[in-house]
């Protein structure tokens, strides 16, 4: 007889079989459900992929790839209208997901750099080796995002530290977009030849950019309505800028009038931008037998309507064309659209500048100046500034680097009045080292005012009352500082003899000697030398090396205050408090 226990394992040994099988069928059917499961996985891994693509290609393909799956869309146009940047983040996400995800479709690298350099996050830099590779390969595209780079960067970039694209670098990478047919590229170069400060203004490379804007190969699929109306407007732009620059010939011009007139019905009425190129060509004779009468005529007719007409009519009223002068009524003009009309301001303060109409008012006149997106309206405030030490205007470091920009880009007089401005005693801009640097091969070039500049900076603290004159390493030596003094005073050049008064003043190259250098003074104000007019005076009223004169003293400040000097306005208003002064 059995005991309990080994009936136990017996009954256990016949049941092994049993359970073995249902493990068995267990184990397969978790074998299955875990293969529909990782089949279903796939399936939505497959189908999120596709979602990631599609919302890619539909969202950031990119212009002139020949991979691309979707129509085009244009670098400006990834910005939500919203300017919601989270629906940009969004697509970032996506088109990372895409990219990841399927490495072999090269394009979406492609867009997905593109739209982290619109995002311009933190670590942007690290991207840029990738987007020089893709621009080594020929891609216009992303020879355009180098431009974009350094355009943002250099401003209010994420990234500290250097600018990760030097400008050299970027404006040919412009330049290989443009001439590949990349519309933004090209749009991109005709506000820089337009309106600067990055590339010297050029009405002539205007023309040309904007034909080839016409001639540009097609930028995808179905490239959308701003393409075509970005092409179509190139005709008329192409014939306003012949009518409205100096320097085409008569042909061109007979040519772009037929454009614009027939534009506007013969100047009865058409587009805002067409009447008013239309109005210059009569007022000035380009491509049509001159006649300022009408043209003035037509700008009474539409300033009324037309808020853009009102600084050619008032430039036109001030110089009395077509008609008489009446200064006051452009200045009122002026005065009224000074806030609305961009070139307002700046022409209402060459007006107070000049000051035949109304009192000088060069206070006033700096602060319609302070215009950041009118490049001739910069250099003239930096011309006005060392005048005026200590007067505030917005963003001087805005100034300073729209001016270096100009004057790197070879703008005719951007780097004169830089320099000048960082000559001054405005301790906000002033920078010696790089005046000289700057200065140098303008002079070198031949530029007169730079050389006389140059030459007199060579001693540093020359108008110092606290410190003696030291010689800088650089430059000019003595002997060549006495030859040029020489050849400018032969020439009569007002220069010549203010440098050498200072000299002889403090005794520097030449011996010290207070007569001659006050002789010198008299003879470059004389020659209409501002400064030397505001030293004469002062001499008059210390006798310093001639008799004190205190009757010379107030003519000589007086002219210079006439002349726009702040510092003999000061002087004169210190000694006499009851005049008064701007």
């Amino acid at each position: 007889m059995l005991r309990p226990v080994h009936a136990l394992v017996l009954s256990c040994l016949a049941l092994t079989p049993l359970a073995g099988a249902a493990l068995g069928a267990q184990a397969s059917s978790e074998k299955s459900d875990d293969a529909a499961k990782k089949a279903a996985d796939d399936a939505a891994k497959k189908a999120a992929l596709a979602e990631a693509i599609s919302v890619c290609d539909r969202g950031a393909s990119v212009p002139l790839d020949h991979e691309a799956k979707a129509p085009p869309v244009q670098y400006g146009a990834l910005f939500p209208q919203d300017f919601d940047l989270t629906k940009l983040k969004t697509l970032a996400d996506k088109c990372q997901a895409a990219m990841l995800g399927a490495p072999q479709e090269k394009r979406l690298t492609l867009e997905w750099l593109r739209v982290q350099v619109a995002l311009n996050q933190p670590g942007l830099a690290f991207l840029l080796p990738q987007i020089k590779l893709i621009a080594e390969g020929g891609s216009p595209e992303a020879n355009y995002l180098l431009y974009e780079v350094y355009s943002v960067h250099r401003r209010d970039g994420a990234d500290a530290g250097p600018l990760p694209v030097s400008r050299g670098m970027a404006l040919e990478a412009l330049q290989k977009a443009g001439a590949a047919g990349h519309l933004m590229a090209l749009e991109t170069l005709l506000r820089q030849y337009i309106d600067g400060p990055l590339l010297c203004r050029d009405a002539h490379k205007v023309v040309e950019t904007a034909q080839r804007v016409i001639d540009a190969p097609a930028q995808g699929q179905s490239p959308g309505e701003w393409d075509s109306q970005f092409r179509a407007a190139m005709p008329l732009l192409i014939a306003r800028t012949t009518l409205e620059n100096d320097g085409f010939a008569a042909e061109e011009q007979h040519k772009a009038f037929q454009a614009v007139a027939a534009d506007t019905k013969a100047g009865t009425g058409g587009p805002e931008a067409s009447m008013l190129a239309y109005i210059k060509a009569l007022r000035l004779g380009r491509g049509i037998q001159q006649d300022a009468a009408k043209a003035r005529q037509l700008l009474e007719a539409r300033v009324a309507n037309d808020q853009y007409a009102i600084p050619m009519l008032a430039d036109m009223l001030a110089k009395g064309e077509g008609g008489p002068a009446d200064g006051k009524r452009a200045i009122a003009m002026l005065r009224a659209a000074s806030k609305k009309v961009a070139g307002a301001g700046p022409m209402l303060a060459g007006l107070l500048l000049d000051g035949k109409f109304v009192g000088r008012q060069p206070r006033e006149a700096i602060r319609l100046l302070n215009a950041p997106w009118d490049l001739d309206a910069s250099i003239r405030l930096a011309k006005l500034l060392p005048d005026y030490d200590g007067f505030q205007i917005d963003n001087p470091d805005q100034l300073v680097e729209r001016l270096s920009d100009a004057a790197e880009a070879g703008e005719p007089g951007a780097a004169l009045a830089l320099a000048r401005l960082q000559l001054s005693d405005d301790q906000r801009f002033k920078n010696e080292d790089v005046a000289r640097a700057m200065l140098k091969p303008l002079a070198d070039a031949g530029d007169r005012d730079a050389l006389w500049l140059y030459a007199s900076t060579q001693y540093a603290n020359l108008d110092s009352t606290s410190y003696r004159p030291s010689r800088r390493d650089d430059g000019l030596t003595d002997d060549q500082l006495k030859a040029l003094i020489d050849e400018g005073e032969a020439r009569k050049e007002q220069q010549a003899y203010l440098l050498q008064a200072k000299l002889l003043r403090k005794g520097v190259v030449y011996p010290q000697d207070d007569q001659k250098a006050t002789a010198m003074l008299i003879n470059g104000a004389n020659l209409g030398s501002v400064e030397a007019m505001v030293l004469l005076g002062d001499a008059y009223d210390d006798g310093l090396g001639i008799d004190k004169n205190p009757r010379e003293r107030l003519h000589a400040w007086r002219e210079a205050a006439r002349l726009g000097s702040l510092k003999a306005r000061t002087k004169l208003a210190n000694g006499f408090t009851f005049d008064s002064f701007d």
